[in-house]
Order: C-alpha cells, then sequence, then structure tokens
C-alpha cells in the first residue's frame, strides 16, 4: 500500500516538472556551448574490458561522456569531495568534476576527461564539463541482487539491493554492514558503506545482524589487489536509501522465542497435570523406597522411631553393631540401648536430641561400644519421621588415642632437644670463652708469627661461638622461649660495634667501609637481637665482598628506624632468592663450596627481624653485590611480651 501511494507521488512530481519546466529553465543561467566538448561515447563503450583484466581498455584515453547525475558531491563512500556519479542509457560511472563546475542530483551533465583505474574502481577525471539545460531527473534505481550486484557489470549505477545483514562494523574510512542474499547458501556478499566524510553523515546503529534490508546507492568497489574482482560495495546517498524490510530480526527473535516460550510452557503444564495423579500415588513408596536403600547403603546405624522412642524400624548396620537381627530391635526403647541414657538431653516431645551426643551402646552380653548419637525429624507426606543415626567411634578413638600419644612423644623429644642444646651451649661455650680469652692475651704479648697464630684462633674461636650462639638462637625462637627485653637503645653504638667485631677482616681484604649514622637515632626494641641482626648481615657483606665498599646507613621513620647494609660483592642468584631466608640454606654447597658457613645466618636474622615486629627486604643482582634494608618500629613492653613464635618452618 505505502509503495502505491509512492509510486503515485512520484508520477504527480514528475507532472510538476514538466509543466515547471520552462519557467524553471528560463531562471537558470544558459550554458556554454556544450558541442565544443566533442561527440559523446556512450558509458558503455568507455568501460569495455575486452581482455576481462577488471581494467578498461580506454585507460588513459581521453573521452567524452554524457549522462544523469545519480549522487552528488560528498554522497559517495570515496573520500573525495569532487567525486559524483553519472549514468547513461548504457551503464554509469564515477566522475572526478573540475573544482568550478557545481552539479546537483538529476542534473544532466556533459563532462569530458581522462578515463583513469584506481583500488578497482573506474573513473573519469574530469577537465571540463557543462550542465546540458534539461529538466531535473534522476533515473530509476536498477533492480539488483546480491549475486548480480557484486561484480563490473553494474558498477557506477544506481541500483537497489535487498539483503540480510551478515554483519557489521567500523573501520577507519567509516561504518559499513555486510549484505548477503536471502534464502540462498551464495557466498556472495556486497557491503553497504557510508564514510566518515560523508555530506549528509548518518549512522547504521538501527539496524542489527539478520536483519533484511533494502539498500539503494551507487555501485562501487575498493579494492587494494589486482585482478580487482573483490570488495564491491553500494554507497548509499543519504539516510533514506536505506529501509527496513519486514520485523526487526531482534522484534522477531523475541517474538519467537515468547512463541516457543508459551507453548512449551503449555505443553509442560499439560504434561504436569496429566501426570500429577499418578506422580502423588507413587511419591510416598518411592520416598520411603529410597529411604531404605540409603539406609542399608550407610555403615551408621539408623532407627526409625515414636516420639517416645519406640523403634519401628532398623537398618543392617544398627542391626550389626547391636550382635542381634533388625526385628528384636523393633519395640525396644532407642534409649534402653544406650548406657548413658539418662545424661542424654532427650526431648521426647520433639523426638531429637539437642546435638550429636558420645555415649555407649550396651549389647546384649552387657559389653559396650563408643558411638555417637544424633537424632532429627523429618516429614514423610503427612507424618513425622524421628530419625536417629548411630555412629560407631571405636576406630576414632584409637586414632584420638594413637595421636595423643604422638603429641607425647613429640613434647617429651622437644625437651630433651631443648635440654640436649642448653647443655651444649653450656659444655662448649665455657672453653670456647677460654680459648679466645688466651688467644687475645697471646696476640698482646706473642710476635709474628705466633701473633698470627694467636689472631686465627681467636677468629675461630668466635666463629665456633657465633655458630653456637645460632643455633641456641633458632632453637630458642623454634619453642618459643627466646625473651624480648625492651629499651631505649642507641642504633650508633651498636652499629659502632658490630663495625669494630669485624674491622680485622675488613683490615685484611682492604675494603672500604662506610658509615651513615645519625648520633641521635634512638629506638625502642632489644639490644642483643638488634646487634645480632646487624651482625649477621656485615659479617655476610664482609665474607662475600673480595674488593669493594660495605656501607651500613641508618635512617630514622616515624615508625622507629630503617637501616641499609649494601656491599659490591658477588650477589645473589635470582634462582636462589626464593630459598634465601630458609635455614641451612647455602647459594653453594658441599664440601667444595666456596664459602664456609653453616647457612644459618639470614634464616636466623628474618626470624629475629620478624620476632621485633619489623621487615627486611634484598635487593641484588648477581656480581653487582646486595642491598639489605631492615625496617624496626619503635616496641613498647606489651608487644615486647608477645609470645616469640617465628614465621615459616624449622627443623
Amino acid at each position: 500500500m505505502s509503495r502505491a501511494i509512492a509510486w503515485h507521488l512520484s508520477f504527480i512530481g514528475v507532472g510538476l516538472l514538466w509543466i515547471a519546466g520552462p519557467a524553471w529553465g528560463a531562471a537558470r543561467p544558459t550554458p556554454d556551448d556544450s558541442l565544443r566538448l566533442g561527440p559523446a561515447a556512450s558509458i558503455a563503450e568507455v568501460r569495455v574490458d575486452a581482455n576481462a583484466d577488471h581494467v578498461p581498455d580506454r585507460r588513459g584515453e581521453t573521452v567524452t561522456v554524457a549522462g544523469r547525475v545519480t549522487a552528488g558531491r560528498g554522497r559517495l563512500a570515496v573520500s573525495r569531495p569532487r567525486l559524483v556519479a553519472v549514468q547513461d542509457r548504457t551503464a554509469g560511472i564515477h566522475v572526478r568534476l573540475p573544482d568550478s563546475l557545481v552539479v546537483e542530483r538529476g542534473d544532466s551533465l556533459r563532462v569530458r576527461g581522462v578515463v583513469t583505474h584506481a583500488y578497482g574502481l573506474t573513473r573519469l577525471r574530469g577537465a571540463e564539463g557543462r550542465v546540458v539545460e534539461a529538466g531535473a531527473r534522476t533515473p530509476a534505481p536498477l533492480p539488483l541482487t546480491v549475486n548480480t550486484a557484486a561484480g563490473e557489470q553494474h558498477e557506477g549505477r544506481l541500483a537497489r539491493v535487498r539483503g540480510r545483514i551478515a554483519g557489521k562494523g567500523t573501520n577507519r574510512g567509516g561504518d559499513y554492514l555486510r549484505l548477503q542474499a536471502q534464502g540462498t547458501a551464495s557466498p556472495s556478499q556486497i557491503e553497504v558503506f557510508v564514510a566518515e566524510r560523508h555530506g549528509d553523515r548518518f549512522g547504521l546503529d538501527r539496524f542489527a545482524e539478520g536483519d533484511a534490508i533494502e539498500v539503494t546507492g551507487v555501485v562501487g568497489q575498493y579494492d587494494f589487489e589486482a585482478p580487482y574482482d573483490e570488495y564491491y560495495q553500494i554507497e548509499p546517498r543519504g539516510r533514506d536509501d536505506l529501509a527496513q524490510v519486514g520485523w526487526p530480526s531482534t522484534y522477531l527473535r523475541a517474538a519467537l522465542l515468547i512463541l516457543a516460550g508459551g507453548g512449551l510452557v503449555g505443553g509442560i503444564v499439560v504434561i504436569g497435570l496429566r501426570a500429577a495423579v499418578q506422580r502423588r500415588t507413587q511419591e510416598l513408596e518411592e520416598s520411603r523406597a529410597r529411604f531404605r536403600r540409603l539406609a542399608e547403603a550407610t555403615l551408621e546405624g539408623i532407627a526409625l522411631h515414636e516420639a517416645d522412642g519406640t523403634i519401628v524400624d532398623a537398618n543392617a548396620s544398627l542391626a550389626q553393631m547391636m550382635d542381634t537381627d533388625r526385628e528384636a530391635l523393633i519395640g525396644k526403647d532407642i534409649t534402653a540401648l544406650l548406657a548413658s541414657a539418662p545424661s542424654v538431653h532427650w526431648d521426647r516431645a520433639e523426638g531429637r536430641t539437642d546435638a550429636p551426643v558420645e555415649t555407649e551402646l550396651v549389647h546384649a552380653d552387657g559389653t559396650t561400644t563408643p558411638v555417637e548419637v544424633e537424632t532429627r525429624t523429618v516429614t514423610t507426606g503427612d507424618e513425622p519421621v524421628h530419625v536417629c543415626a548411630v555412629r560407631d567411634l571405636s576406630k576414632r578413638k584409637e586414632w584420638e588415642d594413637e595421636m595423643l600419644r604422638a603429641k607425647q612423644e613429640a613434647e617429651q623429644a622437644a625437651r630433651l632437644k631443648s635440654t640436649l642444646i642448653h647443655n651444649m651451649s653450656h659444655e662448649l661455650r665455657t672453653p670456647i670463652t677460654t680459648i679466645t680469652g688466651y688467644a687475645e692475651v697471646i696476640m698482646e704479648e706473642a710476635e709474628e708469627p705466633h701473633r698470627s697464630f694467636a689472631l686465627q684462633i681467636r677468629e675461630s674461636g668466635r666463629r665456633l661461638s657465633d655458630t653456637l650462639q645460632s643455633v641456641l638462637d633458632m632453637a630458642q625462637i623454634e619453642s618459643g622461649t627466646l625473651e624480648v627485653t625492651v629499651q631505649e637503645v642507641s642504633v650508633p653504638g651498636v652499629v659502632r660495634d658490630v663495625v669494630d667485631r669485624h674491622a680485622q677482616a675488613i683490615e685484611d681484604k682492604a675494603l672500604t667501609a662506610e658509615l651513615d649514622v645519625p648520633e641521635d637515632c634512638v629506638v625502642a626494641t632489644d639490644r642483643a637481637l638488634l646487634y645480632r641482626i646487624l651482625n649477621n648481615l656485615v659479617q655476610n657483606a664482609v665474607k662475600f665482598t673480595e674488593k669493594g665498599r660495605c656501607q651500613v646507613r641508618v635512617e630514622p621513620v616515624a615508625f622507629g628506624v630503617r637501616i641499609h647494609v649494601r656491599d659490591t660483592g658477588v650477589g645473589i642468584d635470582p634462582a636462589f632468592r626464593p630459598h634465601l631466608f630458609e635455614p641451612f640454606k647455602q647459594e653453594s654447597e658441599g664440601v667444595a663450596r666456596e664459602y664456609e658457613g653453616t647457612g644459618l645466618g639470614l634464616a636466623l636474622t628474618k626470624r629475629l627481624v620478624d620476632l621485633l615486629g619489623g621487615a627486611i627486604e634484598v635487593d641484588s643482582a648477581k656480581g653487582e653485590g646486595s642491598a639489605f634494608t631492615v625496617e624496626l618500629p619503635s616496641l613498647t613492653e606489651a608487644e615486647a611480651s608477645a609470645p616469640a613464635v617465628a614465621e615459616g618452618p624449622m627443623n
């Protein structure tokens, strides 16, 4: 109906233009004589491609064509504002107009120019042209299918194509719809393209994938590679050149889903109503059968009983626990089977216990079995059913006894280990102290080489003492017996004591010791533990640095103190970093290892830092040295009295 009205209006419009033609023509300026442009060739002759290479044979020739303008400036996909589309009775072509020539859609145009070909599109680069005086009339669009439009035959023509949207998107040039034929399996497609520079820029958001649309526009092509036989497109001139055909796919899918859903629901309702009577009849019997199978399959003893405790049914597991058969249990009081029934908080009104209760099951011969009893009330049909579950705890009790014995043995072993470590500490520390003391006396009185021997004895004694102290500290941290004594500690004093301790080793290696410690830096912490932390870090810095420097820098912060210990030593392999703070781990291990030590230093340092509520970080690269950063807060007495338990596993 709407199509017929549109055709009638078109006829009326053509009639009015015919009547008003003389007056309208008189109002326009009289054009120059167009005969000087030469005789016009048909556009079909200009587009002849005899060798079928998709390039016109007359490419490069200067020709004259005449026809009607089907698309004015700025209404095509090609991003050239002077490009228009012209067609005669034989074919159509894209024409690039001279700057001075102004045309409108429907004008009769005569133009002379050079035939060109780019990106698969044949064009006429017009050098001069004239608008021929005639009434404006746009040729009727040629009805095409997607298959026939996707080719050279109709390039440049005004066409109308129907199809279904197979895809949509956006690229640098503009928006596009990918159109394919409806109701066929043909792979042919053509793109509906709206350029970003389109003079009447409009979007394609109103269309969705799957919609059927009708497009009116100029057939074109934009193919980058020879033989230029792909990427055909149709270029709508304005928003009105695109129209929906039938229902949008979104609405259609929704309607189909609603209809299908309604039919499905209706079918389910009918089937449900027909089966309701049968299902209701079988429900109770099936429920009882399922419960019976479940009760027989479980290892727990299960009894069904009345609210007063009278057993009405029992499974085979309960009969096996009682060393009797199922029939002998029916009719008995469930509480009579329990040794401590008076102590069970049995709610006879509800027929349940408040919670699982441990008691003993009394056998016919007077022997008992430890069990756990739990009862619940469930509803089957319209009647409540009281279910009592009896679990045999014999195995669990045995496991608990074994675990208790293992715990006691472990505690005894821990006590013996602590005693052994303390005895070793006492027995070893005394002779070590004596050895180092005599070595220092000899160093003061003896001359070389005896003084060097005494120095080695003292250093070896100190090393042994440090190792013993590390083992003892690790054991105390592991057992939670290491005490933290908080006091106001002068950090510069601790740093100097540590550096003095290693002064001989620093001098022997010709290292540079750099200290950057504010004299007024004080923190509330344990001085002895802080000394051990710094001693371990400085000792490692000296041990692993053959040349260069060792630096200790102290930085007071709001929460306490931040200490940096840097060296220019061998550095740490990234593969070893995850194991850096694990006890007894060293980057080089075995009797042939390059550096001596037990591998306890950094592990103990990490645990001491954790014990003081701080944190430690490391930044190192192999061959470039290491930098350790320790942050320690100022502690209070309450924080220091907390249990001293370190993180991580220890052996």
